[in-house]
């Protein structure tokens, strides 16, 4: 059996982790190992859970995903991460890809999106 890639995800909300971790766990290529609900909860686990993809809320009120994508690129240098909003503009995108996440998607768009980001960021590395 092929490697699963192993993501974490990081939200301020229960219910659209609990939605997003239902979706991802669907595909066949893709295993959630881990939520974190907020900034300051995703530090400890992603260093415990060393997932191969990291996806980040970037409006989160602890530490926002802005602020958590730098951490968690200093700690966990091989973890790809996706940076993932609401606000789907070019100056969202531009920040978190400053900060360090590999790539960008947009809520409204998750359901086309985040398997193929998933599957692209980690795929550069393989």
């Amino acid at each position: 059996m092929p490697h699963r890639i192993s993501v974490l995800l990081v939200d301020d909300s229960s219910a659209f982790l609990r939605i997003a971790e239902r979706f991802l766990n669907e595909s066949s290529e893709v295993r959630v190992v881990g939520v974190a609900l907020g900034g300051l909860h995703a530090l400890p686990l992603a260093r415990d859970l060393q997932p191969d993809a990291i996806v980040v809320d970037l409006q989160m009120p602890d530490l926002n995903g802005l602020e958590l994508i730098p951490l968690l690129r200093t700690a966990l240098p091989e973890a790809r991460i996706i940076a993932l909003t609401f606000h789907d503009d070019s100056l969202y995108r531009n920040a978190a890809l400053r900060a360090g996440a590999d790539d960008f998607v947009a809520k409204g768009n998750m359901g086309n999106d985040l398997l193929p980001a998933i599957r692209n960021v980690v795929k550069r590395d393989a």
